[in-house]
């Protein structure tokens, strides 16, 4: 090899094509983030499609409602991956110190978040090209290939805005979780007055919309799909605003983005303290009492309520300490029944019943949903991946005090966020129940956060990545949300739909709840509703018993 190819260097596109390869390859091998960019839009698209069938709008062109919903939620996959997955992956790779190591390469930093840029342009592609598709094969969805390049040019400033504004949310949040409940927690909640998730707003929340980027995006997008308009589709309001909120993205990147993880509190209160103070601190309580203790005392092992708590405090502390579950569970909940309840008011009405106390009961079983099924399981295989619950094997903890601690921990916070919910729903909408209601209700609540905890167990069974773990949980929980009478109504469903609802534990459990928190009489019906959830928790406790490992399969 001559002297000039020993320091020839590759062009910069080959070194940026390369990290986007590299990109692409971890979005293929990450379950999370192909499920909410991909099949969590998809999934939307076919249920609301089903929902309201896809009914021919104009007779003389054939013209369905399809066309106006495959667009919408064809940006809302865009924006999963440039906003969502391309803010996750620098939050990951900066946590692991990745980034860190990148910058004592000869790759220029610069190229790298280029990469991660293309990737995520080319999985926004994939988004569009995949939601597209089916609404032509499936729906007949008609292509616009007259605003069909208009639409393309506002998809690559879409991209660039959301990127941005990605990186920007990595610069603010600390830790890949802030960052996750940041980026996916806005999206949706931004997705309810931007023209998404089709809402009756009040004139003022819909104004408040155009002020994000993300109406501008669909509602450019959906023009551009729209046979009844003419022109070329390019809408230079909606790209400017997308611009400027790209813009403003940058900047904020450019000031504060870090490419070291930012250090923990412990951390930064181990490097404020000096040494001496450090040697001079007493000994821990625990430390205290054990060298007072007779060596006798010191032998007899803790009770097994004992080890039952520490194991439950332990699992709940891991939970709260985590944003992104805390959102979901808690957070979320809490803010569709403000944010319904508060357009619609408690004249309206869902299942006969006055519709803040209806929400407050089923969006209850969602948040609880989401702590014992999806941070259940993905909790259990996080711990078995990392070898943590082969290494308790080897300790005196009994196995099964891990599992009940991780199921209480589970009870505990999900009865927190069932009395939160209420609480508010209580305090600002007029929401009650009755002392007997309140009693019923809480052991209807105990035994749907039992069983959705032994279903999140047998999950935590039969997988081991606790990225499959969560999109499993997720790809079976949403859906079934939809159709549930959770956030659609259900007299609006297709026959087929809801009876395919009925086979699953989460329809009876909104009606259980629904129906015992407003104080409805008790009777045969209730008891079959209930014997259904709890038949649901005890085949799933049976099998996940009988098939839980304590270290993962052996790769061949």
């Amino acid at each position: 090899m001559t002297t000039h190819e020993v320091g020839h260097r590759p062009a910069a596109a080959t070194l940026i094509w390369g990290q986007a390869r590299y990109g692409l390859r971890t979005f293929v091998r990450t379950p999370v983030a192909a499920f909410f960019t991909l099949v969590f839009p998809t999934t939307f698209l076919v249920v609301i499609s089903a929902i309201a069938g896809n009914e021919v709008l104009d007779e003389r062109s054939g013209i369905r409602l399809a066309q106006f919903l495959t667009p919408v939620f064809a940006v809302f996959g865009i924006c999963m991956a440039s906003f969502v997955s391309l803010a996750l992956g620098v939050a990951y790779a900066r946590q692991s110190g990745v980034l860190k190591r990148l910058r004592a390469t000869p790759l220029p930093s610069w190229m790298h978040l280029a990469g991660r840029l293309v990737t995520a342009m080319v999985v926004s592609f994939v988004a569009l090209l995949l939601i597209v598709l089916i609404g032509v094969a499936f729906y007949g969805v008609d292509i616009i290939w007259r605003t069909a390049p208009a639409v393309l040019l506002t998809i690559v400033v879409g991209v660039f805005s959301f990127a941005a504004l990605g990186m920007a949310a990595v610069s603010i949040a600390p830790t890949p979780g802030a960052t996750q409940a940041l980026t996916n927690g806005g999206l949706i909640l931004l997705a309810f007055i931007s023209d998404i998730f089709i809402v009756q707003l009040p004139d003022w929340l819909a104004s408040v919309g155009w002020v994000f980027p993300l109406k501008h995006f669909v509602n450019a997008v959906a023009d551009g799909f729209n046979p009844y308009l003419t022109g070329s589709g390019i809408y230079w309001d909606h790209l400017g605003v997308m611009a400027a909120w790209g813009v403003a993205g940058v900047l904020i990147a450019l000031r504060f983005f870090t490419w070291e993880p930012r250090p923990s509190r412990r951390s930064r209160r181990a490097q404020a303290s000096p040494a001496a103070d450090v040697d001079s601190t007493p000994a821990p309580e625990p430390t205290r009492r054990l060298s007072s203790m007779t060596p006798a005392a010191r032998l007899e092992p803790p009770a097994r309520w004992a080890l039952v708590v520490g194991q439950v405090r332990y699992s709940a502390v891991g939970l709260v300490r985590d944003p992104m579950s805390m959102f979901f569970a808690v957070v979320f909940p809490v803010v569709l029944l403000v944010f319904f309840s508060a357009i619609y008011g408690s004249e309206a009405t869902w299942g006969g019943l006055p519709l803040p106390q209806y929400l407050a009961a089923v969006f209850a079983v969602y948040g609880v949903a989401v702590m014992a099924y999806v941070n259940l399981a993905g909790s259990v295989v996080e711990d078995r991946s990392r070898g943590v619950l082969k290494r308790l094997r080897g300790t005196p903890l009994p196995p099964s005090t891990y599992i009940v601690g991780r199921v209480g921990a589970a009870v505990v916070l999900g009865l927190a966020t069932v009395a939160l919910v209420f609480g508010v729903g209580a305090i600002f909408f007029g929401v009650r129940v009755g002392l007997l209601a309140l009693l019923l209700s809480a052991l209807v609540y105990l035994v749907v956060i039992a069983t959705l905890a032994a279903l999140g167990m047998l999950v935590a069974s039969v997988v081991d990545s606790p990225q499959a773990a969560i999109a499993i949980t997720l790809a079976t929980l949403l859906p079934l949300s939809m159709i549930s009478d959770i956030f659609v109504n259900a007299p609006s469903l297709p026959s087929v739909l809801s009876a395919i609802a009925w086979t699953f534990p989460l329809r009876h459990m909104a009606w259980l709840a629904a129906q015992t928190t407003s104080g409805a009489d008790i009777g045969s019906e209730w008891l079959l509703h209930l014997g259904a959830v709890a038949a649901w928790g005890i085949v799933a406790g049976v099998l996940a018993w009988r098939l839980f490992r304590w270290e993962p399969r052996r790769k061949a």
